[in-house]
C-alpha cells in the first residue's frame, strides 16, 4: 500500500504496543502518542500541514477494560484511577475527593445519563468521607443498593462511564478532534468518526450538519462537511456475536467540501 499511516493515541500503553505491532498494509506507519485536542501540534511535529483522510475510534480497547490497574470496569477490582493519558493529574477517586455533590450529581446526569444522579452522587460521597480512598470494588458496592435488579449492571456501567469522561475531559477532546479535522483534512477527503453513546454521536452529526442560521433572512454559513452517512452504520448481528462490545458503536463519515475555508482555530491551539 503506498500510502503514509499516522496512529495517535493518548495512551502511551497503546501506542508502544502499535510501535511493536505495526499494520501489514502500512509499512509507512508512525505511532505517536497525543491526546486529539494535540492533533495539530502532533502533525506539525511530523512536518505534516493536511491529510487525506482521519479516522477516530472514540471507545476503548478490551486490554484498556480488563486491565484492574486501569479501573475502568467495575467487574475488575482495583485502584479508582480511570486515567487513558497518566500525564493527567488527577484520578477519578481524587476527582470524587475534591468535588461537591452538585458537581458529582451533575456529571453522572450529563455524561452517563444517570437516574437517580443525586442520590448516587450523595452515596459516593459519603462512602469516600467514611471510608477514604475508592477502588472499584467500594465504588460499585456503594452505587448496588440505589439500582437492585436487572438494570444495576447498566447502572454501574453508566456511573464508571461518566466518572471515566470526566476524568479524561473526553467531549472537550472530541470537541477540539472536530474542530481541528476541518483544518487538517484536504479539500475531498474523508472524516469518520465511531461513537459509542449517544453524547458523542450527537456531537458528531451535530459538526456534520449546516448550522442553521440564527435569522430567517440570513443565508447559511458554508458547512465544510458533506456527510455521506444520512444516518449512523451500526454492526450487524454477526460483528456483535464476535465483539459483544461493539453493539452500541455508531459510524458517522463526512467528505470535506472543496471551496470552503477551513475554520480559524480556536483560542488555545498551538502549533
Amino acid at each position: 500500500m503506498d500510502a503514509r499511516v499516522i496512529g495517535m493515541d493518548c495512551d502511551p500503553e497503546v501506542v508502544a504496543r502499535a510501535r511493536r505491532t505495526p499494520p501489514a498494509l502500512a509499512p509507512a506507519f508512525t505511532a505517536v502518542g497525543a491526546r486529539f485536542s494535540e492533533l495539530e501540534t502532533a502533525l506539525d511535529s511530523l512536518g505534516i500541514d493536511a491529510v487525506d483522510g482521519i479516522l477516530a475510534d472514540l471507545g476503548l480497547s478490551s486490554i484498556q477494560l480488563d486491565d484492574p490497574a486501569r479501573g475502568l470496569s467495575f467487574d475488575r477490582e482495583g485502584p479508582l484511577d480511570m486515567r487513558l493519558d497518566p500525564t493527567r493529574e488527577a484520578t477519578a477517586d481524587a476527582l470524587i475527593a475534591h468535588s461537591d455533590e452538585a458537581t458529582l450529581a451533575g456529571w453522572l446526569s450529563e455524561l452517563g445519563e444517570l437516574p437517580r444522579a443525586r442520590a448516587a452522587a450523595r452515596v459516593i460521597r459519603r462512602q469516600r468521607e467514611q471510608s477514604g480512598p475508592l477502588t472499584t470494588r467500594s465504588l460499585r458496592d456503594a452505587l448496588a443498593p440505589l439500582y437492585p435488579g436487572p438494570a444495576r449492571s447498566r447502572r454501574l456501567a453508566q456511573a464508571f462511564q461518566a466518572l471515566r469522561m470526566a476524568v479524561n475531559r473526553e467531549l472537550d477532546e472530541l470537541r477540539a478532534l472536530l474542530d481541528a479535522a476541518a483544518r487538517v483534512v484536504r479539500p475531498g477527503g474523508t472524516l469518520v468518526v465511531i461513537a459509542y453513546h449517544s453524547l458523542e454521536d450527537r456531537m458528531v452529526k451535530q459538526a456534520f450538519r449546516p448550522p442553521r442560521p440564527s435569522e430567517m433572512w440570513e443565508e447559511p454559513a458554508p458547512e465544510p462537511w458533506e456527510p455521506l452517512t444520512p444516518k449512523p452504520i451500526r454492526p450487524d448481528d454477526a460483528e456483535v456475536a464476535a465483539s459483544p462490545r461493539s453493539g452500541s458503536a455508531r459510524l458517522r463519515a463526512a467528505r470535506r467540501r472543496p471551496g470552503v475555508p477551513a475554520p480559524v482555530a480556536r483560542e488555545g491551539h498551538a502549533s
